[in-house]
């Protein structure tokens, strides 16, 4: 089984290659991408491969925008910590959806879903057999739904400080950033504690609807937002509040996706 891996985020793709290797030891992944125009390129000069594995959210886009831009026939198993997407992603291509943070036994579900239709085209047709299975899509809404209702979203971190334990409630803070290889929590107030836990698993645990990837280096909570300022080639500028050390910046493709976002549309 050939495979092409979309993943923005090295340290999840690592994690997914490792996943391949131990749930399917005979797979090859083709490549690595880490964007929607590398992935467009890729696919234009190379025969399709049997399988995608995509992250949603990417750099330069979403992985949607690939499909629009190139003629995908292969089954793709969608990986990200949105649940939001669940119904376009069975409309382009899906064949699982696959919430972040990943584990062995989620890739391992979504690749017995590919085995089993595989065999099923690879099965003559009968009467009882004439057409490729298709997604159900009143049973994805239910699974939609009850993501929705059940997520359990983190409340607070208990932070190591000095020689004290400090908690710090979801709603306290303004933003996570990445410096010196170290995650750093911002607090509404100004307080700034160095935390043991990577910037992809503190996405998947905070609520998409609170917090913004903005990008590889910072996520930041609406209630931290200032206000936008228009940047260069289309891009946007976040004024946070408390300021963050660094500039955050929207690329051209997630601005609309920003103001949506804002917007609480």
């Amino acid at each position: 089984m050939n495979i092409l891996l979309v993943e923005d985020e090295l340290s999840t793709a690592r994690s997914i290659q490792r996943f391949i290797g131990e749930v399917r030891p005979d797979a090859r992944v083709l490549a690595h991408l880490e964007s929607v125009a590398d992935a467009v390129a890729w696919l234009r000069e190379n025969a399709a491969p049997d399988l995608m594995l995509m992250d949603i959210q990417l750099g330069d886009g979403r992985s949607f925008d690939v499909l629009q831009q190139v003629t995908v026939t292969c089954p793709v198993i969608f990986i990200t910590a949105y649940d939001e997407y669940a119904l376009q992603a069975f409309q382009q291509n899906g064949i699982e959806y696959l919430l972040k943070p990943l584990t062995r036994a989620k890739l391992e579900r979504g690749f017995d879903k590919f085995d089993a239709l595989r065999q099923h085209y690879a099965e003559p047709a009968s009467p009882a057999n004439t057409s490729p299975p298709v997604p159900d899509f009143a049973e994805l809404l239910r699974t939609v739904q009850q993501l929705g209702g059940a997520t359990a979203y983190k409340k607070s971190w208990l932070i190591p400080h000095k020689t004290k334990l400090i908690p710090v409630a979801a709603a306290e803070v303004a933003h996570f950033a990445i410096r010196n290889r170290l995650v750093f929590l911002t607090t509404l107030s100004g307080q700034e504690y160095a935390l043991d836990v990577s910037l992809d698993e503190l996405e998947s645990q905070v609520n998409p609807g609170e917090f913004f990837r903005a990008n590889r280096q910072v996520l930041f909570a609406r209630t931290s937002v200032a206000e936008l300022e228009p940047y260069y080639n289309g891009r946007m500028l976040v004024h946070l509040r408390p300021a963050a050390r660094e500039d955050v910046v929207i690329s051209k493709p997630r601005v609309t996706e920003l103001k949506t976002w804002l917007g609480g549309q």
